[in-house]
């Protein structure tokens, strides 16, 4: 599956889906009401990225498990020892992803309320919406991540990278977000409201998309090659004989990875 991005997970959302249709943005609209749409077009992309970005923790906690629950580590010279079986980590990184699972359907719950309830052309919007990514999820979240790329480092440097470069990202979008003056009664010119959409639609968001689908590639590849976790999937399926890492068993397999564990919590 090496550099075949048709490998990552399939059914992931497409976030387009859910943007706002710019035809929204009216010729006879405010230039605060346009303002007001276009961030919130962005907002929306990085909200249904978030989701994504979460449902990927969730995967790489459970990949951890299975390999703490295996004694899986590398030593120096990258020779794979097996240990003995520490139920305490075991435990406690399933309680952790419980607590993420949760805290993602309760995050996606909320944004499909929102999306029921708001009045999109609202100039209060957008600031509404960008709330729902608040500094309680962003520390969430950053515990989680770096516990991750600490824990992994012993088992897939590259996953460990590619996990610091996620959080990075996120980071970055959130602060950004946090410094743009979205409420209407800050006023912004149209040259600045353009260098902001910039900013935000062709250079952090498609950066960090890019980072989280690298992730997601990285990370179904350990996954789908991992003896404990395949093993887990022929005993529940039945399949044994379909090879899970390529074609029809692969997709097979993710669907029922995804099942498993993040079930009705994804979008």
């Amino acid at each position: 599956m090496e550099g075949d991005k048709s490998a990552t997970e399939p059914d992931r959302e497409d976030v387009k889906a859910f943007a706002m249709p710019l035809h929204m943005v009216e010729k006879d609209m405010s230039f605060e009401e346009r303002k007001n749409l276009l961030l919130l077009n962005q907002i929306i992309v990085f909200i249904l990225n978030t989701s994504h970005y979460m449902t990927d923790l969730i995967y790489a906690l459970y990949y951890l498990s299975n390999c703490e629950g295996t004694g899986e580590v590398k030593d120096g010279e990258g020779q794979d020892k097996l240990g003995q079986q520490d139920s305490n980590i075991v435990d406690q990184l399933s309680q952790i992803r419980k607590q993420l699972y949760t805290l993602a359907a309760q995050f996606r719950s909320n944004f499909r309320q929102m999306l029921d309830e708001s009045n999109m052309a609202s100039l209060d919007s957008a600031p509404k919406f960008r709330k729902l990514i608040d500094r309680n999820l962003i520390c969430v979240l950053g515990v989680i991540n770096e516990l991750l790329i600490s824990e992994m480092k012993s088992i897939s440097e590259p996953l460990s990278m590619q996990l610091h470069n996620c959080l990075m990202g996120f980071a970055n979008i959130y602060q950004f977000l946090r410094k743009v003056p979205i409420h209407h009664q800050y006023k912004i010119t149209k040259p600045q409201l353009d260098v902001l959409l910039k900013a935000l639609g062709q250079e952090l968001i498609p950066s960090w998309k890019y980072q989280l689908d690298l992730l997601n590639f990285k990370l179904f590849n350990l996954l789908a090659s991992h003896p404990s976790i395949v093993a887990q999937y022929r005993d529940a399926t039945g399949d044994t004989v379909s090879d899970v890492r390529d074609g029809p068993g692969f997709k097979r397999f993710v669907t029922w990875l995804k099942d498993e564990i993040v079930g009705k919590a994804a979008f």
